[in-house]
């Protein structure tokens, strides 16, 4: 008997297959009732980024996919998985912009992991070395951290804020700044 709810078009695919728009199978545990208790259902979760990589030490392992959800977050397999997805592509489940999703962690996304400073409090202390306005109105700051050299892109997009990864060069973050203003990220 397989896990997720038979009523959902899912199909176990490998990685390599995934594109953006399909949507990775997850089993979550939600609420049912006003007492607490929880019923697995399964969740499906757009695909918005993709990259391959090594899968480190050991060579027989093969290459590592990690899949960037819609919700800022990541999901990894190797080479010889199988990933339960839906793979129909609706429009409404592609990225919303053209090219690579740079800034691609929701604001607050750190804020619930113990020993990780809340993404407010370097916000709070963080200032702005350039800013620039895409034509639809997204508007993108490139931050300095005051205490130390980490810098980060971040996104307001209809009032949702999102961060790109921070960085300890500014010139890595000028690339991806370079990136949305060529059209080649968002």
């Amino acid at each position: 008997m397989e896990w997720f709810d038979p009523t959902v078009n899912v199909q176990y695919l490998h990685p390599g297959e995934i594109r953006d728009g399909m949507r990775i199978a997850r089993q979550v545990e939600r609420p049912i009732g006003p007492d607490g208790s929880m019923q697995p259902c399964t969740e499906l979760t757009p695909v918005w980024g993709r990259s391959i990589g090594s899968s480190g030490q050991v060579p027989s392992y093969g290459s590592r996919y990690l899949f960037r959800l819609m919700t800022g977050e990541k999901v990894s397999a190797q080479s010889n998985d199988r990933v339960a997805v839906d793979p129909k592509i609706l429009s409404e489940n592609l990225p919303p912009h053209e090219g690579m999703w740079i800034t691609n962690e929701p604001f607050g996304f750190h804020d619930h992991k113990p020993g990780v400073t809340p993404d407010r409090a370097y916000y709070s202390r963080s200032f702005a070395l350039e800013t620039y306005t895409a034509d639809d109105g997204r508007v993108y700051r490139l931050l300095g951290y005051r205490n130390w050299p980490r810098f980060w892109l971040c996104r307001w997009d209809q009032a949702a804020k999102w961060f790109g990864p921070t960085r300890e060069s500014v010139g890595l973050v000028y690339d991806q700044l370079d990136a949305v203003k060529s059209g080649e990220g968002w």
